[in-house]
Protein backbone atom coordinates (compact mmCIF):
# COMPACT_ATOMS: atom_id res chain seq x y z
CA UNK A 1 0.00 0.00 0.00
CA UNK A 2 2.78 2.48 0.87
CA UNK A 3 4.47 1.75 -2.48
CA UNK A 4 1.22 2.39 -4.31
CA UNK A 5 0.71 5.69 -2.45
CA UNK A 6 4.27 6.75 -3.24
CA UNK A 7 3.73 5.95 -6.93
CA UNK A 8 0.54 8.00 -7.01
CA UNK A 9 2.20 10.97 -5.31
CA UNK A 10 5.17 10.92 -7.70
CA UNK A 11 2.87 10.70 -10.69
CA UNK A 12 1.04 13.93 -9.77
CA UNK A 13 2.07 17.17 -11.46
CA UNK A 14 3.89 19.68 -9.22
CA UNK A 15 0.94 22.06 -9.39
CA UNK A 16 -1.51 19.41 -8.17
CA UNK A 17 0.89 18.19 -5.50
CA UNK A 18 1.35 21.73 -4.20
CA UNK A 19 -2.38 22.16 -3.90
CA UNK A 20 -2.82 19.14 -1.63
CA UNK A 21 -3.64 20.05 2.01
CA UNK A 22 -0.95 19.52 4.62
CA UNK A 23 -1.85 16.81 7.10
CA UNK A 24 -2.19 17.89 10.73
CA UNK A 25 -1.68 21.55 9.85
CA UNK A 26 -3.09 24.03 12.34
CA UNK A 27 -6.09 25.99 11.06
CA UNK A 28 -4.19 29.27 11.09
CA UNK A 29 -0.87 27.89 9.88
CA UNK A 30 0.62 30.08 7.16
CA UNK A 31 2.83 29.08 4.29
CA UNK A 32 5.86 30.84 5.79
CA UNK A 33 8.91 28.67 6.17
CA UNK A 34 10.47 28.29 9.58
CA UNK A 35 13.13 30.87 10.41
CA UNK A 36 15.39 31.85 13.28
CA UNK A 37 15.77 35.55 14.00
CA UNK A 38 17.52 37.89 16.40
CA UNK A 39 16.83 41.40 17.65
CA UNK A 40 19.78 43.62 16.67
CA UNK A 41 19.10 46.78 18.64
CA UNK A 42 22.66 48.06 18.12
CA UNK A 43 23.09 48.13 14.35
CA UNK A 44 26.35 50.11 14.20
CA UNK A 45 28.46 47.11 13.15
CA UNK A 46 26.02 46.15 10.39
CA UNK A 47 25.87 49.71 9.06
CA UNK A 48 29.65 50.13 9.15
CA UNK A 49 31.14 49.01 5.78
CA UNK A 50 34.33 47.87 7.53
CA UNK A 51 32.48 45.61 10.00
CA UNK A 52 29.40 44.59 7.99
CA UNK A 53 30.76 41.47 6.29
CA UNK A 54 32.05 39.95 9.53
CA UNK A 55 28.80 40.75 11.34
CA UNK A 56 26.68 39.17 8.60
CA UNK A 57 28.88 36.08 8.68
CA UNK A 58 28.53 35.84 12.46
CA UNK A 59 24.73 36.02 12.19
CA UNK A 60 24.65 33.29 9.56
CA UNK A 61 27.03 31.06 11.55
CA UNK A 62 24.75 31.45 14.56
CA UNK A 63 21.89 30.10 12.46
CA UNK A 64 20.02 33.37 11.83
CA UNK A 65 18.19 33.87 8.57
CA UNK A 66 16.22 36.91 9.75
CA UNK A 67 17.07 39.96 11.85
CA UNK A 68 15.15 42.83 13.39
CA UNK A 69 17.35 45.87 12.84
CA UNK A 70 17.16 48.74 15.33
CA UNK A 71 18.19 52.36 14.82
CA UNK A 72 19.59 54.70 17.46
CA UNK A 73 18.60 58.35 17.83
CA UNK A 74 21.91 59.49 16.32
CA UNK A 75 21.34 57.31 13.25
CA UNK A 76 17.81 58.66 12.83
CA UNK A 77 19.05 62.23 13.21
CA UNK A 78 21.48 61.70 10.31
CA UNK A 79 19.14 59.99 7.86
CA UNK A 80 21.13 60.97 4.77
CA UNK A 81 24.06 58.85 5.95
CA UNK A 82 21.88 56.19 7.54
CA UNK A 83 19.77 55.66 4.40
CA UNK A 84 22.89 55.12 2.31
CA UNK A 85 24.24 52.61 4.85
CA UNK A 86 20.88 50.84 5.05
CA UNK A 87 20.68 50.51 1.26
CA UNK A 88 24.12 48.89 1.22
CA UNK A 89 23.28 46.60 4.13
CA UNK A 90 19.95 45.49 2.65
CA UNK A 91 21.65 44.65 -0.64
CA UNK A 92 24.41 42.63 1.01
CA UNK A 93 21.99 40.89 3.40
CA UNK A 94 19.82 39.84 0.46
CA UNK A 95 22.83 38.26 -1.21
CA UNK A 96 23.36 36.30 2.03
CA UNK A 97 19.67 35.30 2.02
CA UNK A 98 19.19 37.16 5.30
CA UNK A 99 15.87 38.94 5.76
CA UNK A 100 16.01 42.33 7.45
CA UNK A 101 13.04 43.88 9.25
CA UNK A 102 13.04 47.43 10.55
CA UNK A 103 12.83 47.33 14.36
CA UNK A 104 11.34 50.31 16.20
CA UNK A 105 10.51 50.28 19.89
CA UNK A 106 9.73 53.57 21.62
CA UNK A 107 6.75 52.86 23.94
CA UNK A 108 6.03 56.59 24.05
CA UNK A 109 4.55 56.26 20.55
CA UNK A 110 1.60 54.46 22.11
CA UNK A 111 0.46 57.81 23.49
CA UNK A 112 -1.73 59.78 21.05
CA UNK A 113 0.36 62.98 21.40
CA UNK A 114 3.59 61.18 20.43
CA UNK A 115 2.17 58.89 17.72
CA UNK A 116 3.09 61.29 14.91
CA UNK A 117 6.78 60.76 15.73
CA UNK A 118 6.45 57.19 14.50
CA UNK A 119 4.46 57.98 11.37
CA UNK A 120 6.79 60.89 10.51
CA UNK A 121 9.80 58.55 10.77
CA UNK A 122 8.14 55.92 8.59
CA UNK A 123 7.48 58.53 5.93
CA UNK A 124 11.20 59.41 5.90
CA UNK A 125 12.22 55.75 5.51
CA UNK A 126 10.00 55.04 2.51
CA UNK A 127 11.69 53.25 -0.36
CA UNK A 128 13.98 50.96 1.65
CA UNK A 129 13.59 47.25 0.96
CA UNK A 130 12.92 45.97 4.48
CA UNK A 131 11.02 42.69 4.77
CA UNK A 132 8.66 44.14 7.37
CA UNK A 133 8.22 46.73 10.10
CA UNK A 134 8.59 45.13 13.53
CA UNK A 135 7.17 47.21 16.39
CA UNK A 136 8.27 46.34 19.92
CA UNK A 137 5.93 48.70 21.78
CA UNK A 138 5.51 47.12 25.19
CA UNK A 139 2.52 48.64 26.97
CA UNK A 140 3.94 47.52 30.32
CA UNK A 141 6.90 49.90 29.95
CA UNK A 142 4.54 52.83 30.53
CA UNK A 143 3.62 51.43 33.94
CA UNK A 144 1.61 48.63 35.48
CA UNK A 145 -1.14 47.79 35.92
CA UNK A 146 -2.04 48.54 32.29
CA UNK A 147 -5.32 50.45 31.94
CA UNK A 148 -7.70 49.39 29.19
CA UNK A 149 -7.37 52.78 27.47
CA UNK A 150 -3.66 52.15 26.94
CA UNK A 151 -4.48 48.95 25.05
CA UNK A 152 -6.82 50.98 22.83
CA UNK A 153 -4.09 53.57 22.30
CA UNK A 154 -1.65 50.78 21.40
CA UNK A 155 -4.07 49.47 18.76
CA UNK A 156 -4.58 52.98 17.40
CA UNK A 157 -0.82 53.37 17.03
CA UNK A 158 -0.62 50.06 15.17
CA UNK A 159 -3.41 51.22 12.83
CA UNK A 160 -1.54 54.45 12.14
CA UNK A 161 1.70 52.55 11.48
CA UNK A 162 -0.06 50.15 9.12
CA UNK A 163 -1.47 53.06 7.12
CA UNK A 164 1.95 54.75 6.80
CA UNK A 165 4.25 51.73 6.52
CA UNK A 166 5.22 50.45 3.06
CA UNK A 167 6.09 47.13 4.71
CA UNK A 168 3.88 44.59 6.51
CA UNK A 169 3.58 45.46 10.20
CA UNK A 170 4.30 42.88 12.89
CA UNK A 171 4.71 43.18 16.63
CA UNK A 172 6.37 41.78 19.73
CA UNK A 173 4.15 41.32 22.75
CA UNK A 174 3.97 39.67 26.13
CA UNK A 175 1.83 36.58 25.87
CA UNK A 176 -0.59 37.80 28.57
CA UNK A 177 -2.56 39.78 25.97
CA UNK A 178 -3.32 36.59 24.04
CA UNK A 179 -5.13 34.75 26.79
CA UNK A 180 -8.86 34.10 26.55
CA UNK A 181 -10.89 37.23 25.76
CA UNK A 182 -12.52 38.77 28.86
CA UNK A 183 -15.97 40.33 28.64
CA UNK A 184 -15.86 44.12 28.85
CA UNK A 185 -12.08 44.28 28.23
CA UNK A 186 -10.25 45.18 25.04
CA UNK A 187 -9.39 42.02 23.13
CA UNK A 188 -6.02 42.73 21.53
CA UNK A 189 -5.81 39.65 19.28
CA UNK A 190 -9.40 40.19 18.11
CA UNK A 191 -8.50 43.70 16.94
CA UNK A 192 -5.05 43.11 15.43
CA UNK A 193 -6.13 41.96 11.93
CA UNK A 194 -8.30 45.06 11.49
CA UNK A 195 -5.33 47.14 12.68
CA UNK A 196 -3.25 45.68 9.85
CA UNK A 197 -1.21 43.32 12.03
CA UNK A 198 -1.18 39.59 11.31
CA UNK A 199 2.17 38.47 12.76
CA UNK A 200 3.10 38.40 16.42
CA UNK A 201 6.28 37.40 18.26
CA UNK A 202 5.15 36.04 21.61
CA UNK A 203 7.43 36.95 24.49
CA UNK A 204 7.24 33.78 26.58
CA UNK A 205 10.46 34.11 28.52
CA UNK A 206 11.22 30.88 30.31
CA UNK A 207 14.13 28.44 30.42
CA UNK A 208 11.56 25.63 30.39
CA UNK A 209 11.12 24.75 26.69
CA UNK A 210 8.09 22.54 27.32
CA UNK A 211 6.22 25.41 28.97
CA UNK A 212 7.04 27.94 26.25
CA UNK A 213 6.04 25.49 23.52
CA UNK A 214 2.80 24.60 25.27
CA UNK A 215 1.79 28.23 25.75
CA UNK A 216 2.68 29.16 22.16
CA UNK A 217 0.72 26.21 20.80
CA UNK A 218 -2.33 27.09 22.91
CA UNK A 219 -2.27 30.70 21.74
CA UNK A 220 -1.84 29.73 18.08
CA UNK A 221 -4.84 27.42 18.38
CA UNK A 222 -6.90 30.08 20.17
CA UNK A 223 -6.24 32.82 17.57
CA UNK A 224 -6.02 31.11 14.16
CA UNK A 225 -6.26 34.37 12.20
CA UNK A 226 -2.79 35.39 13.43
CA UNK A 227 0.68 34.02 12.59
CA UNK A 228 2.87 33.56 15.67
CA UNK A 229 6.55 33.25 16.44
CA UNK A 230 8.12 32.31 19.78
CA UNK A 231 10.42 34.93 21.32
CA UNK A 232 13.06 33.85 23.83
CA UNK A 233 15.74 35.70 25.76
CA UNK A 234 19.48 35.26 26.23
CA UNK A 235 19.75 38.44 28.32
CA UNK A 236 21.97 37.92 31.40
CA UNK A 237 20.15 40.53 33.48
CA UNK A 238 16.97 38.45 33.58
CA UNK A 239 16.24 35.80 36.17
CA UNK A 240 17.89 32.46 35.39
CA UNK A 241 14.45 30.87 35.00
CA UNK A 242 13.55 33.36 32.24
CA UNK A 243 16.72 33.50 30.14
CA UNK A 244 18.94 31.14 28.16
CA UNK A 245 22.01 33.17 29.17
CA UNK A 246 25.06 30.93 29.52
CA UNK A 247 23.91 28.36 26.97
CA UNK A 248 26.23 27.66 24.04
CA UNK A 249 25.32 28.22 20.41
CA UNK A 250 25.16 24.45 19.95
CA UNK A 251 22.76 24.06 22.87
CA UNK A 252 20.48 26.75 21.51
CA UNK A 253 20.53 25.27 18.03
CA UNK A 254 19.60 21.83 19.35
CA UNK A 255 16.76 23.40 21.29
CA UNK A 256 15.66 25.38 18.23
CA UNK A 257 15.54 22.16 16.23
CA UNK A 258 13.36 20.57 18.92
CA UNK A 259 11.02 23.59 18.91
CA UNK A 260 10.81 23.47 15.12
CA UNK A 261 9.84 19.81 15.06
CA UNK A 262 7.12 20.44 17.62
CA UNK A 263 5.82 23.90 16.69
CA UNK A 264 6.13 24.32 12.94
CA UNK A 265 3.36 21.78 12.20
CA UNK A 266 1.15 23.77 14.57
CA UNK A 267 1.57 27.04 12.69
CA UNK A 268 4.42 28.67 14.66
CA UNK A 269 6.72 30.30 12.10
CA UNK A 270 10.02 30.48 14.00
CA UNK A 271 12.13 31.52 16.98
CA UNK A 272 13.19 35.09 17.82
CA UNK A 273 16.14 35.71 20.15
CA UNK A 274 16.39 38.80 22.36
CA UNK A 275 19.01 40.01 21.69
CA UNK A 276 21.98 39.59 19.35
CA UNK A 277 24.29 41.41 21.77
CA UNK A 278 23.81 38.59 24.29
CA UNK A 279 23.53 35.64 21.90
CA UNK A 280 26.50 33.26 22.16
CA UNK A 281 28.93 33.66 19.24
CA UNK A 282 31.05 30.83 17.96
Amino acid sequence: MRSLLLFLMLSLSPAVLFALPLAHQAPGAGSDKWSQASYVWDSEALLDPDQRKAELEALRKAGMDKIYLGLKAAQINDLVTTRRQLEQLLQEAASEKLQVSLLLGDPGWIEPRQRHQLTDLLAKLQGLSFTSLHLDLEVEQLGVPVPDQRLKNWLDTLRAASRESPWPVEISSHHRWFAEARPGKTCVPCALPDAGVHRVSLMIYTRNPQNSARKAEQIARRWPDLQFRLAQSTEPQLDATESWAGASTEQLQRQTSAWRELLQPRGIAGIDWQAWRDFPKR
